[in-house]
């Protein structure tokens, strides 16, 4: 059985600053975008990883990979204008070189996953062709309207906050990109789900957060520090 994973690193990080891209920044004196490649790498399951990038980090990733362990492992391409052609972009790519029996996807701004949640959602989606990690929502979440107007308390009990690693049969996965191409899916999942696919949760960690503004990397600081 062969097991890829796909790191986007497609977007140019505006969130987080207009001057410097937040996958650069850096976390405990390295880079979050490489703490989260040696994270997945971890994982004895993981037998290659794409990562679909951003142009303007395209040289300083190659520069960081020359001397990286495994980096026989890794192959950098370019990535498209949203998360989900970036995604697309390395699913032709393997599908047209090593082709994988299943494709874990990572977000590349997620730096703090764990071994155990990636061999976790990976195991379950052995079983069963489509997981994902989320953690349960612990505030009550309110529906409102285009003036503001809340229109629905959902049941917490039933909502989860969804992370990565997004774990899928890699057929049933590229069928459903090629698909949807031409809309604008930020989550893999739905396109499962879109499918009609059974999709299930793994249960992941609420230390597993994604870098989004400056003051994330305070917080994935202050968590590495009590790892």
């Amino acid at each position: 059985m062969k097991i890829s994973a796909i790191i986007p690193a497609g977007g140019s990080g505006n969130r987080y600053s207009k001057e410097k891209n937040k996958l650069l920044e850096l976390l405990s004196g390295k880079e979050v975008l490489i703490t989260t490649i040696e994270a997945i790498l971890t994982s004895d399951y993981i037998d290659n990883i794409i990562i679909p990038s951003y142009e303007g980090i395209i040289p300083f990733l190659n520069k960081a990979l020359q001397t990286f362990p495994h980096k026989d492992k890794i192959q950098i391409i370019n990535g498209g204008d949203t998360r989900q052609a970036s995604v697309y972009n390395a699913l032709e790519f393997l599908n047209k070189t090593t082709k994988p029996d299943y494709i874990v996807i990572h977000d590349g701004a997620r730096p703090l996953i764990t071994n155990d949640i990636i061999n976790s959602v990976i195991k379950k989606a052995i079983e069963t062709d489509a997981a994902i990690v989320a953690v349960p929502v612990k505030d009550t979440i309110k529906r409102a309207n285009s003036e503001n107007l809340v229109i629905e308390t959902p049941n917490r009990e039933e909502l989860w906050q969804i992370q990565t690693p997004q774990v899928f049969n890699f057929d049933k996965l590229i069928k459903a990109h090629e698909k949807y191409k031409q809309e604008n899916f930020t989550d893999d999942a739905a396109l499962m789900e879109k499918e009609g696919y059974n999709v299930f949760l793994v249960k992941g960690s609420y230390s597993n957060i994604k870098i989004t503004t400056p003051e994330d990397i305070i917080i994935a600081e202050a968590l590495l520090a009590i790892q």
